[in-house]
């Protein structure tokens, strides 16, 4: 075999006489192989020979899709569970106080059937005329019956609806409020004067009789 000067030759070339035979370089595999494709997906083969594709930019959209909609779901369900929870507790004031209505001595149950009995006739009768007189007609049964068959809680319901109505003049209309008290003060005033006047004529009256009765009888007295 001739003398090689040159490393590289060494290398690249086999012994003279002898078949060429290119060198293969071989390297141990690793349990998952890394196989080149498109810059922005990835493709792997595991021991087992199973092909294997991710795509980074799509698992990270997914992920911050599912991120998105965790999030949104919490906050709805946050949401609801305020919402439903202060609809619950609302709802039971109403009930409470709905109940402080009714008297203590009345039973609610069968009289109030009266009552829806009455609202249903007065809508019926009043079914063919304006609108007005359909929504007056009803409300006015209802009232009635209210007050027959249940005074106390129909008080109670008219002083809770008299004391709103003076909230409300006294919030958003304080000249009428003025007004209607100034009127309402003069009418106190002359109810109190058409009373003291009757009791006056009526004394006055009792005076006259008594005095004309004993008149006639100190005048028969000396006859």
């Amino acid at each position: 075999m001739g003398r090689s000067f040159y490393k590289d030759e060494e290398e690249k070339y086999s012994v003279p006489g002898l078949p060429t035979v290119e060198q293969v370089k071989t390297e141990e595999k690793p349990d998952a192989t890394t196989i080149a494709a498109a810059p922005e997906t990835e493709v792997r083969i595991n021991k087992y020979g199973n092909l294997i594709t991710t795509a980074p930019a799509l698992q990270k959209l997914v992920s911050q899709i599912r991120e998105s909609t965790e999030e949104s779901y919490a906050k709805f369900i946050e949401k609801y569970e305020y919402i439903t929870g202060t609809g619950k507790a609302h709802l039971a004031m109403a009930g409470h106080r709905i109940a402080e209505f009714k008297g203590e001595d009345e039973t609610l149950l069968p009289n109030i059937c009266g009552v829806l009995t009455a609202t249903l006739a007065g809508s019926i009768i009043a079914r063919s005329h304006s609108f007005p007189i359909r929504f007056l007609f009803p409300v006015l049964f209802g009232s009635v019956a209210l007050k027959y068959s249940l005074p106390q809680t129909y008080n109670n319901i008219a002083t809770e609806v008299k004391e709103i109505g003076l909230n409300v003049e006294e919030k958003y209309f304080p000249e009428f409020k003025q007004t209607r008290a100034g009127a309402a003060a003069k009418k106190e005033e002359l109810f109190h004067s058409v009373d003291q006047l009757k009791e006056d004529s009526w004394n006055g009256l009792v005076s006259s009789v008594s005095s004309s009765r004993r008149f006639i009888c100190e005048t028969f007295k000396k006859d």
